[in-house]
């Protein structure tokens, strides 16, 4: 599940700790706005709080902030540097996943580690505007060939969940199902309805 910055880190906070008490098991905090003082302020916020629900905290592109808020890992996208240079700044402990939008992605990706993948876009999103979409054989390679946990990404709704499940993905990646949602505490709940149903 992804969250944004916020209006303050005790609004992110808020946030975090709504979606995380509802089962959300990993977070991500992505806000591209933010100076990087006031993005590690929402971070160290974010983290304490995913760590006493129990769910895991990632940061989005930036694995400096990552380490000096003690998150769990950094997500990087496909412009962002390299899984291996991210490795180098966060270290081996921490996760370090990353979005693909194309099986040669996805496998330089696994070459390098990645311990996880987002991969799309799946369908139309309210976060960013796609030209293309993950082909059905796309996804199948990916589900095929990945050893790593594998999100679908782009467009995650609930109604959605149980043609991705037929593909053979059984997480997903959500941004503005949740971030847009009146109750996004609701909307998490709705989606991990929806893919226990069809497990």
């Amino acid at each position: 599940m992804l969250v944004e910055g916020g209006a303050s880190a005790a609004a992110c906070a808020e946030q975090v700790a709504a979606i995380a008490a509802a089962g959300a098991e990993l977070i991500q905090l992505r806000d591209k706005n933010l100076d990087d003082a006031g993005l590690l302020e929402r971070a160290i916020a974010a983290v304490a709080v995913a760590r006493r629900h129990g769910a895991l905290l990632v940061i989005n592109d930036r694995p400096d902030i990552a380490v000096a808020a003690a998150a769990d890992g950094v997500h990087l996208g496909e412009r962002d540097m390299p899984v291996l240079a991210a490795r180098r700044v966060v270290g081996s402990s921490r996760l370090v996943g990353r979005t693909a939008h194309t099986i040669e992605e996805a496998r330089a990706a696994l070459r390098d580690a990645a311990d996880y993948l987002g991969v799309g876009p799946c369908f139309p999103s309210g976060t960013k505007a796609f030209e293309t979409f993950a082909p059905q054989t796309f996804l199948e390679a990916v589900v095929s060939e990945a050893e790593v946990p594998t999100f679908a990404i782009g467009g995650i709704e609930p109604q959605r969940i149980a043609q991705l499940r037929a593909l053979g993905l059984s997480r997903v990646a959500v941004a503005s199902a949740i971030t847009r949602a009146d109750d996004p505490a609701a909307a998490v709940a709705s989606l991990l309805a929806a893919l226990r149903e069809v497990s």
